[in-house]
Formats: structure tokens, sequence, C-alpha cells
């Protein structure tokens, strides 16, 4: 004990140490506060189809009510085309057209493209410099002919609308470009891109893949164009673009994490709630949305109310302004390498607790050290990942585990070792959050990898090690028996009862599980009255039952060591909270205290209940008798 006493101090010094990385990232996370309403330019043109509308009043009326900035599309045939600017035929149209008039023309036998010429100057130009197309008099009338084989096409990129991009900046709007991956695309086209580049200028890609995929030499060359220029790229939050990774890798994670809404899908509060949620929660700096469909008043009305509304419900710590990836978060191999010498450290101590045999903490301790050793040598990520992997399963395990040598069960001794539970707890969440630091992984383009494993494993292991001498000594006495069993109906409806909660219980680890009805009420309710909402798993299944076992477990063994198996939910539950890396560390912070506070106190209502009861059964047994 003694000699574990020790072991535990220097733990604590390694700890001490290595938090220069935590408060740095802390710094970083706290200190970036601005956030940016977009909306696309496109959609804003449409309102003034039907509509007595300028685009000057809808730019005055939206900057007014909270937009910062309006991103836009490449301009292309096609895009002139959607906005009205011109209109585009095939050869086959006009025959059509032509078959049912006076007029003799005829049309050539080379397929291609007929196309109206625009009325603004500033159009007609861009389309002689960029395509230089034919011109052709089909019934008095002047139009662009493009053959289908000339090389370009509708979606050949003519540059940005420079008109409009002045009409941004004259309302004091941010602009953002979108840029396509269009197969045509060249250097030439990445140099019109640059003239328009105001040394700020974000990029938001459209489509499944970054410009240049999957060419990675062009790719690179034209994302370092950019990147030199001043551009930061937008990661769109559930959307996996091809060559992002290498993309943010190359330009040291510049990146801005972006949420995209559209506000014809939700209600005007659950869409506020929304975006709200998530730049408190996840990082997001960047919020895309998409105006409502039909009447443009309408539509422009709604857009007002939702943007004033973020800005009612959003949190102080946060303004409106221009978004900005983060700042470079140092990680430095010193501090790496005292975050692994205290994961080895933490692992034999785990072992020692465990096992109880030397041997088998110093083996762990070795494997652990190996598996450093090939990190430094190797400087793979996946072995880093692998290592802090290790620590999050044996962390919540250690914490069950070491609450075993608990005398009485008494309420000082059950919040004595409710405390150590959670402070073994959070040394092992400090070592993975050590490990895995930095801007790869608050933008969430690097993750924590075995998710699954963390919520299996450990509960698996606690069942294992509390009932592995009960199951070796029913096996060996009656396992021939059991195995010539008869098997019963109920016998299949415990199984699949146990498999259908086992299943449930899984896909809730992620983001593709389903919450109830009566859940999210629940949790909407916990973010109002909370800031941010405590774990369901945490303070209403693991932390009560963790507490309940502590307290029966000396008086019922099989019992408490039943309630200790579901009890491990919480804190790995907790482990898994600190691994979701693009959520601030002081959300997960208040996310985890609330859950500890709220789940010790359902615990102590639960054993209150049970002594009740226990008292009045009690008393109706001994008047039985």
């Amino acid at each position: 004990m003694m000699k574990q006493k020790w072991v535990w101090g220097v733990l604590v010094i390694l700890l001490l140490i290595s938090s220069v990385g935590l408060y740095q990232r802390w710094n970083v996370e706290t200190t970036n506060n601005q956030y940016e309403m977009v909306v696309p330019y496109e959609e804003l043109n449409t309102l003034t189809n039907d509509s007595t509308f300028t685009v000057d009043e809808i730019f005055s009326r939206l900057k007014d009510a909270g937009l910062t900035s309006v991103s836009l599309n490449p301009m292309t045939l096609v895009e002139l085309d959607n906005q009205g600017i011109l209109s585009i035929y095939t050869d086959k149209m006009l025959m059509e057209m032509l078959r049912f008039s006076m007029v003799d023309e005829q049309i050539s036998e080379v397929p291609g493209y007929y196309i109206t010429i625009p009325d603004g100057q500033y159009y007609e130009q861009v389309i002689l410099d960029e395509i230089n197309p034919e011109i052709r008099t089909i019934a008095g009338e002047e139009f662009y002919f493009l053959p289908k084989d000339s090389g370009k096409g509708l979606n050949t990129f003519l540059g940005y609308d420079e008109s409009v991009i002045h009409e941004i900046t004259e309302h004091g709007l941010d602009y953002v470009l979108r840029m396509d991956n269009a197969v045509d695309f060249d250097q030439e086209a990445m140099d019109r891109v640059l003239e328009v580049h105001n040394g700020d200028t974000n990029i938001l890609f459209h489509g499944e893949e970054v410009i240049g995929f999957p060419e990675l030499e062009k790719m690179n060359n034209w994302i370092r164009q950019l990147h030199e220029a001043g551009s930061s790229f937008y990661m769109i939050e559930f959307a996996k673009q091809h060559g992002f990774q290498t993309l943010a890798r190359n330009t040291d994670y510049d990146i801005i994490r972006l949420h995209s809404i559209d506000l014809n899908q939700k209600t005007l509060d659950e869409s506020a709630n929304q975006v709200v949620r998530a730049v408190k929660e996840r990082n997001i700096r960047s919020l895309f949305f998409h105006l409502t469909y039909g009447d443009p008043e309408e539509s422009l009305e709604y857009a007002e109310e939702f943007l004033t509304e973020v800005q009612h419900m959003m949190p102080g710590g946060f303004q409106l302004g221009t978004a900005q990836p983060y700042e470079t978060i140092p990680v430095l191999l010193w501090n790496t390498l005292v975050v692994l010498l205290a994961g080895i450290v933490f692992t034999y101590l785990a072992a020692a607790r465990i096992w109880k045999w030397r041997s088998l903490s110093i083996i762990a301790g070795l494997g652990m050290t190996l598996l450093a050793l090939l990190y430094i040598v190797l400087d793979r990520l996946v072995i880093l990942q692998g290592f802090a992997l290790i620590i999050a399963i044996v962390t919540p395990t250690y914490a069950i585990l070491a609450s075993l040598d608990m005398g009485v069960g008494r309420l000082r001794d059950v919040t004595i070792q409710y405390i150590k539970a959670i402070a073994i707890s959070f040394v092992g969440i400090i070592i993975v959050l050590g490990l895995l630091n930095g801007n790869a992984f608050i933008t969430g383009m690097e993750i924590f990898r075995g998710v699954k494993l963390v919520y299996v494993l450990p509960i698996a292991f606690v069942g294992v090690y509390l009932f592995w001498q009960m199951a070796f000594r029913i096996l060996r006495e009656n396992g021939p028996r059991l195995l010539n069993a008869e098997v019963k109906y109920w016998h299949l409806l415990v199984f699949l009862s146990l498999a259908a909660i086992g299943l449930y219980y899984v896909s809730r680890t992620g983001n593709a599980g389903t919450a109830s009805d009566m859940e999210l009420l629940l949790r909407h309710k916990l973010e109002e009255w909370l800031y941010v909402r405590p774990r369901t798993k945490e303070f209403l299944i693991g932390f009560p039952l963790f507490i309940v076992a502590l307290y029966v477990r000396p008086k019922n063994k099989l019992l408490g060591n039943l309630l200790l198996i579901p009890g491990t939910i919480g804190f790995l539950s907790i482990v898994n909270t600190f691994t979701h890396f693009h959520i601030p560390l002081y959300i997960s912070l208040l996310r985890t205290f609330y859950s500890i506070i709220i789940g010790y106190l359902i615990g102590l209502l639960l054993i209150f209940i049970i002594k009740k009861c226990y008292t009045y059964l009690s008393s109706k047994l001994a008047k039985a008798r």
C-alpha cells in the first residue's frame, strides 16, 4: 500500500506537469467566441423574382436582423440562366419552337446550345472572354452558340459575379466563395478566383469533393495558393468531403466548422435552438441557413425572425461577427512523453488493483511502455489513438473495481468510495485528453477511435470479474447437466430480452440512435435550466445504481455485484463525454459535474426508499408472526 501511494504521487506530479497542454486548449476554445450567420446569395436573389424587393433592400433588412455573410456560387451559364440573366436552348428545343412558326430558318446540324445575349455588358464580356462562343442569328435574334464538343460546357467556371460582390461589401457584409470540383477547372480558373480574393475570403466547397480531388498534386497546389492568399476553409458538419482531411493537414487545420440548416424543416424555435446548441456545444462558428419556400415577403420576414431569435437565445459569451479558425494549440513532444509515462503508471496501478499479482501489473506496464516506444519511433497517430483507447477502457473498469474494498455500507463510506471512483475516472480522462490534444482533434478532423469498445468492454470485464468464480463453480458442478438441460420458452424470452437491451444500449452510443418524445422534452428542459444537459445514462442510470450497489453490497454481495455492472455505465459514459474532442472542455466539465451531483442525489434517494421499504416490510412480517 505504501508503495502504491508513492506511485500515485508520481502520477499526480506527471499530470500536473502535462496540464500545460490542457490549459492551452482551454484558452484557445474560450477566446474564439465569434460566430457568423451565412445565407446563399442565389436564394436571396430569388426573392426579387415575384416581388417588389430589390437585392439592396433584402441585404439591408437581413443585415439589421443579424446577417453577417453571404455565400456566392461560381458564375456559370447555368447559374446565369437560373438568375434570369440569360436563357439557354438546345438545338432540338429551337427546332421544335421554329416548327410551329412562320419563319423559315435552318438550325445547324452541329449539336450544341443557343444562349441569349444578356443585356448587361459585364456578363456579355465575361462570356466572350471565357467561352468565346460563335454568334448566330435565328429568326432575327442573335444567340451565342456553344457546340457540345467545344471543350467548354454550361457549367464551365466563369469566375464570380463582381457586381454582386460589390453589392455585398457595400452593405458591410462578408462574402464566402463556394467552389465546385468541376472537370474543366484549371489554373486559369484558379487565377480568376484569386482576382476576387480580398485577403481573408473563406472557401466553402460544394458537393462531395475538394477542388482538384482526386489528383493530389493539383489539389495540394490549388489549396496552397488559396491558403497563401489568406483563405480558411469550411468543414461542413456531418458531411464527408473527399480530400478534406488532406487539406486540413496541409493547412495546419486552418478550418472553420460550419453547421447547415434548412429553415423549411423545423419550427423557428427548433431551428434557433439547434444552431445555438451547435455554437456553444460543438465548436461551430459558422451557421449556414437556407430560406423557406413560398411567398417572398413571408420568407424574408421568417429569415429576419430567425436571425433575431438566434441572437436572443445565444449565450452572452458569444458575439456576432466574422468566424475565425482556432488558434494553433502547440502539441509539444515533451508534453506527449510525460502523458505517455502517466498512462503507463496509471495502467500499472489499475492492473495491480484488479489482479493483485505483481507480475501481471508489470506485464501490463511493459505492454504500454512498448506501445509508447512504438509511437515515439514510428510517429504514427493510430498508435497514440490505440494507447488512448486502452486508457479509456481501463479507466471505468478501475474506477468500479477499486470500490470493492469497502467495509460497512454506511453513507459516509459510500460517499468516500464514490469520490474515489470519480477521481480515478478523471485521472484517466486527463491522460486521454493530454494524448489526443491539438487542433486536429478540436476541429473534429481526427477522432477518438473505439467508442463502442469503451461502452462494451468495461461492462463485460466487470461482469466477468465479479461472477467468474460463481460461474466456474456452477459449470464445474453442473456442466454436463446444463448442456443436456431442456430449453424452455421463457428461457428464450429472457435471452431475447437481454439481447434487445444490449442492442439498444449499443445503438445509443453514436449519433444514429433515436430518442423518444419524452426524452427529447426532458433534454430541452434540462438545457433551459442548466445551460447544458447532463447525460441521462449517467445521472439517471449509472451513478445512482453505483451508489445503491455500494450501499447494498456489504449486506447482500450478490445483489450489490449485480448492480455494479450497470453502475459501470456512468463512469464509461463520462470518459466518452471527454473523447468528443470537438466539444469544448468547459462544456464537458459542466455536463459531467451535473451528472455527478444529480446522480449522487438520486442514488441517496433510492437508498432512502430502499430503507423505508425494508423497514415497512420487516414490521409487516413481524406482525404476521
